[in-house]
């Protein structure tokens, strides 16, 4: 394909003869509820350009709104954009009086004929719009539409009424005379009605239409040519938005910063080989572990440097907390009850945050009986491949003291000349199985996560996302480390931990190659051939304005998770943080995995998934956090693994530490709390440093700082000006 057929000066679609989004309604729904429910859409300013009909199946709708109600809802939103017009630039709260500040006609190839909003804006106006229709309008106590949910559908309205401690859940038909009063007198509307429908069944899909030619644009500039480390990221944020562009952007920063702890970890292995020494009596090895620490404290402070410029630049950084909770996206399935708001004095669905913990404390004990079923499939795996071995160690387990998760039956298999010899290749089977249950035990909990949090009820999608996150982060890397973990610190064994290091973090890698780059290539390579998908003209990646056929075959392919995208990576910077001082080479070894990561998930989005939900994010959120948590939990464990698990400081201080057996160093025993005390303190001067890096340099950088302040200024500047009488004369 020619692909300097795209032109660079192409510009997005008129947007009101162009649909935004694609609503797909299922069989069960009616051609009465779909008459309906248009009719509701028309109500608040959202046009329905097209209804298809398909034969027998599913009804799709395909929708957009007028150019001013757009902007009336950008204002709504507090959306930000940079402004022009003036020697420099500043990054302001849209409002439709100065819309011509607004319009930037220098980046044709992401925005509108008239420079105003991105591809990502429009998405996030039409969603945002279609998340405020709700099945009855302000003050309305019954409908056609609801009357349809009530007798057909059985629809429970998600919205709870207290009046002295009185609360309801029930249908809007059978709501009591003093409920409907305050329906009446408070004007509250009822639940939304997009997740109403997709609640009970009716709708299984709300897309963004996609917009093919700037698809295949980033596609493009992601794949080739194959040496590129940069992203066009600012494209990829006009078009996917604030969260993805996060991501990406984070990608691309990591790949760049492992480049020094990958090229000095091939050092430290090239000397290790060239020396004959081993990971457990290599005298280098510490001081890697103890730079990789210091490294990764200046990648996340410096990467906090990037996201706040990249957030400022994406009108994203200097939302109040107040905004992020009421403007970001406020989730329809909020339940609660209503009261006066203490901060804007109206009505608003609110829910006691006590009733919320206690349901944190029920989500924590389900989870905590999901990580002792992963626990003990560790167990099992590791007797299995023969890592756990009292012999090795028979003055601390012995007779009377016997090792509490030594299974002999099972640690048998992995003998030399039996079905799991630790020695050849099959020792390798355990681990393989190890990593499948993993992946299963994930999947299940995944499922249970999502239960969870939906039971506690968050109020906005973030904190229902982060909650979520958590949970999953925390089940799946006590998964992933739990393992390494236990070899390193319990049964203190390096040279295991390294093998089981290596097995893991190269099986996953594999893993992430072959299920999110090969496989999914191969799958689209023979689907294309045997004609099992709808075959589209090469041409039609080509266009501005999509076909009937791409905005079909949009609707059939999956959903995008962005968790297992990010899952993945802060997992991989764990093997390389964590555990630096066992496996010097994971860092070089993550920059080709993440180069194939990049493009692999640049071709799932690009091709294989849905246009995802565009969500506003003033950063990576709590990936950031759980990043911070394991780079700062990195100086100990390296400090633990130089010092306990390991021989690689008996070089440096012989005294400390006695030779129990052949093979076997253990602590002094006169000597060993000051050992303790040296490692700990060694572990504390780390923490320290980091923090004093943390202290020289500042957070958000002073460029940011200065167009803040600036920002300020015009706006003192604007208001002074529209109050002076010189203004007021004029009008």
């Amino acid at each position: 394909m020619d692909y300097s057929l795209v032109r660079e000066d192409m510009v997005l679609p008129e947007v009101e003869t162009t649909p935004l989004l694609q609503i797909r309604f299922l069989p069960q729904a009616s051609d009465e509820l779909i008459h309906l429910v248009q009719s509701r859409l028309a109500e608040n300013g959202i046009v329905v350009l097209s209804s298809h009909k398909l034969m027998g199946k599913s009804t799709i709708l395909r929708i957009t709104a007028k150019m001013e109600t757009l902007e009336i809802q950008a204002e709504k939103i507090h959306l930000m954009k940079e402004t022009v017009g003036s020697r420099r630039r500043v990054v302001d709260y849209f409002r439709r009086e100065h819309r011509s500040r607004f319009c930037d006609l220098t980046k044709p190839p992401q925005r509108d004929a008239q420079g105003l909003f991105t591809a990502a804006e429009y998405a996030l106006l039409i969603r945002h719009l279609l998340d405020r229709v709700h099945v009855l309008k302000t003050g309305q106590v019954s409908s056609p539409l609801s009357q349809l949910f009530d007798t057909n559908y059985r629809v429970k309205y998600l919205v709870d009424f207290d009046d002295s401690k009185e609360a309801s859940r029930g249908s809007l038909a059978f709501l009591t005379a003093s409920l409907r009063r305050k329906l009446h007198e408070h004007g509250i509307q009822s639940a939304c009605l997009m997740h109403v429908l997709i609640t009970y069944n009716l709708v299984d899909a709300v897309v963004p239409v996609p917009v093919p030619a700037v698809n295949r644009e980033i596609f493009r500039k992601t794949w080739w040519p194959w040496s590129r480390l940069d992203l066009p990221i600012e494209l990829i944020q006009d078009y996917y938005g604030w969260e993805i562009g996060f991501y990406f952007a984070w990608m691309e920063f990591l790949t760049r910063w492992l480049f020094f702890p990958g090229i000095l970890g091939l050092l430290v292995y090239i000397i290790r080989c060239y020396r004959g020494d081993t990971i457990d009596t290599d005298e280098y090895t510490p001081f890697y572990g103890l730079v990789t620490f210091l490294w990764a404290v200046l990648f996340l402070r410096f990467w906090e440097r990037h996201e706040h410029r990249l957030a400022y630049q994406w009108g994203t950084f200097s939302l109040s907390q107040y905004e992020r909770q009421k403007f970001f996206a406020v989730r329809p399935e909020f339940r609660g009850y209503l009261r006066k708001s203490p901060v804007t004095g109206e009505v608003e669905t609110y829910y006691e945050p006590l009733q919320r913990r206690i349901k944190y404390i029920g989500s924590a004990l389900v989870t905590s009986v999901m990580l002792a079923v992963a626990f003990s499939v560790m167990i099992l795996s590791l007797n299995l491949q023969g890592y756990i071995r009292p012999k090795s160690n028979p003055t601390r387990w012995t007779k009377n003291s016997p090792h509490p998760f030594f299974i002999a039956d099972l640690a048998f298999v992995s003998e030399p000349g039996q079905v799991f010899d630790a020695l050849s290749l099959r020792g390798y089977i355990p681990v393989v199985g190890h990593v499948i249950c993993i992946f299963s035990l994930n999947l299940l909990y995944r499922r249970i996560a999502e239960r969870l949090t939906s039971w506690e009820n968050h109020e906005t999608e973030s904190s229902h996302r982060n909650s979520l996150i958590l949970k999953r982060f925390l089940f799946e890397a006590f998964d992933c480390y739990v393992a390494l973990f236990y070899l390193a610190f319990y049964e203190r064994d390096v040279e295991r931990l390294r093998l089981e290091l290596i097995a893991v973090f190269q099986i996953d890698t594999i893993r992430r190659v072959l299920l999110e780059c090969v496989i999914p290539i191969l799958i689209q390579r023979f689907n294309a051939a045997h004609h099992l998908k709808r075959k589209l003209n090469p041409m039609q990646s080509l266009l501005v304005i999509p076909t009937h056929d791409i905005l079909m075959d949009e609707l059939d392919k999956d959903t995008y998770d962005q968790f297992d995208d990010y899952m993945e990576i802060v997992i991989q910077l764990g093997y390389v943080t964590l555990f630096a001082s066992a496996y010097p080479l994971a860092s070089l070894i993550s920059i080709a995995a993440n180069w194939v990561e990049i493009r692999s998930d640049c071709f799932k989005l690009t091709q294989g998934c849905q246009r995802p939900a565009v969500f506003r994010s003033s950063g990576s959120g709590m990936w950031k956090t759980l990043a911070s948590c394991i780079i700062w939990t990195s100086a100990l464990t390296n400090c633990l693994i130089a010092g306990f698990t390991s021989d690689q400081l008996v070089h440096y201080l012989p005294s400390f530490y006695v030779h129990v057996q052949e093979g076997y160093t253990d602590m002094g025993h006169e000597k060993g709390w000051l050992l303790v005390f040296l490692i700990f303190g060694l572990e504390r001067i780390l923490v320290l440093t980091g923090l004093l890096v943390y202290a020289i340099v500042p957070a958000v950088p002073e460029d940011v700082v200065d167009e803040l302040e600036r920002r300020q200024y015009i706006r003192s500047q604007q208001e002074a000006w529209e109050h002076s009488p010189e203004n007021k004369k004029n009008d």
